[in-house]
């Protein structure tokens, strides 16, 4: 008998220990890690990261975003771009070449052995690899087109096989669920094909199993262990809104055009749910990415460091979660020599020289700012703008939380503050330049006045964008 309870005891001390890498905040609106601490999502978006870098250089990719404070890492394990054609670096597929969901492994994993050490075994040693960085890893199991397809086969194609690839990749790296976010989807709409919903949440029911090790097909699995959203163009909570796999909702602005108001807008749709979770810009316009995918003449120029914080700012002072990054070398690791398709083309630099434009230096600086306050407590605050006319480019964004507001203006145009908004008694107003990290000149107000205008440093133009911070200094 007290070998059974000893049993018991030990068994249920190794559940205990596979955790979620997070949870949300008790309001619904942020993330904790699972100690407790505010964690506000910053990503980078590195898709061909496990299909196209080898030890050294995702080293290199890792420590560089970690210290430029990003903290989370979206990558694909069947990746988008020439999955049969392009192998790994040491010569590994994903799936042997027949375009079916046959996993091409071999049997161990040693890294000196090349038939030992498969695509596999690659996969788990960068993910390893990336918490030792001190990053979450955001992985993806496949890209949406093996389950709805735009232009090939349905590779996965019923929730059973959904269910099996699910719980082989739970299985396989549960030893580091404490650190996994696990991404469904892949740009495509879950509903593109007509089984698609289904075969999503098996997958989510697969992983969760394979993390548990209680394979049962039988949609009642229990998703405490396990950390998952659902990536593409619209919100996740169009469609697994009330399910239960799903911890926190995202969506993409994503690379159509300049000023895009859907980094604002689609924010709304989320935050009036009746069953709020958190919700995130998971793909919003990419740094050096031809504008509206024009790959070939790039007749529209490029998305530059301004349209990442300005997208970013947007998302996040309007409700998200946190935010991810894009940048068009990085996220498919394009080298010069090592052109793979067409979406490559017309890059100017390389992923290891793209690692360090300004727009990423930048996403750094917004979660020091952001993390200096209260930032859980932050939540959408239009009204503290006395005028915010329409305006595509300048659109003003604002935000408060306990003892805090920021207010964001892309363009550095004037505007009116209504004090009335806010109970602070004595406001201590700090203009802060995002593209440099520096505070340039404090103001303190008193608030004999309901509504007072405020004109950023410098002249009105195109990337002359400051961020107001108004703090509460308590009474006389």
């Amino acid at each position: 008998m007290k070998k059974r309870i000893l049993a018991l005891f030990v068994l249920l001390i190794g559940q205990l220990l596979i955790a979620q890498p997070l949870r949300v905040s008790s309001n619904k609106r942020f993330l904790q890690t699972i100690k407790g601490e505010p964690f506000l999502w910053v990503g980078d978006t590195a898709w061909e990261l496990f299909h196209r870098l080898d030890r050294e250089e995702a080293t290199h990719y890792f420590q560089n975003r970690s210290a430029k404070g990003f903290n989370i890492i979206q990558c694909v394990l069947i990746p988008e771009l020439m999955t049969y054609e392009h192998s790994n670096p040491y010569g590994d597929f994903p799936l042997k070449n027949d375009y079916r969901l046959e996993l091409d492994i071999t049997p161990g994993n040693n890294f000196n052995n090349s038939v030992q050490y498969d695509y596999w075994d690659h996969a788990e040693w960068i993910i390893g690899e990336g918490i030792q960085h001190g990053l979450i890893m955001g992985v993806l199991p496949c890209w949406g087109e093996f389950v709805t397809p735009r232009k090939g086969n349905q590779v996965i194609s019923n929730p059973d096989m959904g269910y099996d690839y699910g719980y082989y990749l739970g299985n396989r790296f549960k030893k580091y669920n404490d650190k996994i976010v696990w991404i469904l989807g892949g740009d495509r709409l879950p509903d593109e094909a007509a089984n698609g919903v289904e075969i999503w949440r098996a997958i989510a029911e697969g992983i969760t199993d394979g993390v548990s090790g209680n394979r049962n097909f039988d949609q009642k699995s229990s998703y405490w262990k396990t950390f998952m959203t659902y990536h593409c163009f619209e919100s996740s909570s169009r469609w697994f809104k009330k399910d239960g796999w799903i911890d926190m909702h995202t969506w993409g602005s994503y690379h159509e055009k300049r000023n895009n108001e859907r980094a604002y807008k689609a924010v709304a749709f989320d935050r009036q749910l009746d069953n709020p979770k958190p919700t995130l810009n998971s793909e919003p316009a990419y740094e050096l990415l031809p504008i509206n995918y024009d790959w070939k003449k790039v007749a529209n120029g490029r998305f530059d460091d301004f349209d990442v914080r300005q997208t970013a700012y947007w998302s996040l002072f309007s409700g998200t979660c946190g935010h991810t990054y894009g940048c068009n070398p990085v996220w498919q690791m394009y080298e010069h020599d090592k052109q793979i398709e067409p979406l490559t083309y017309k890059n100017r630099i390389t992923w290891r020289e793209a690692l360090d434009e300004s727009g990423a230096i930048q996403m750094g600086f917004m979660k020091e700012l952001v993390m200096s306050r209260d930032f859980t407590t932050m939540k959408p605050h239009q009204e503290l703008i006395a005028k915010n006319l329409h305006d595509p480019e300048g659109y003003l964004v604002a935000c408060s939380g306990n003892g805090f507001s920021f207010i964001y203006a892309p363009t550095g145009k004037s505007f009116q503050v209504d004090f009335s908004e806010i109970e602070f008694n004595k406001v201590e107003a700090t203009w802060f330049n995002p593209r440099t990290n520096d505070k340039l000149k404090t103001i303190v107000v008193m608030d004999e006045d309901q509504v007072q205008e405020y004109d950023p440093p410098n002249v009105t133009k195109r990337g002359n964008d400051w961020v107001l911070i108004l703090d509460d200094k308590g009474g006389y």
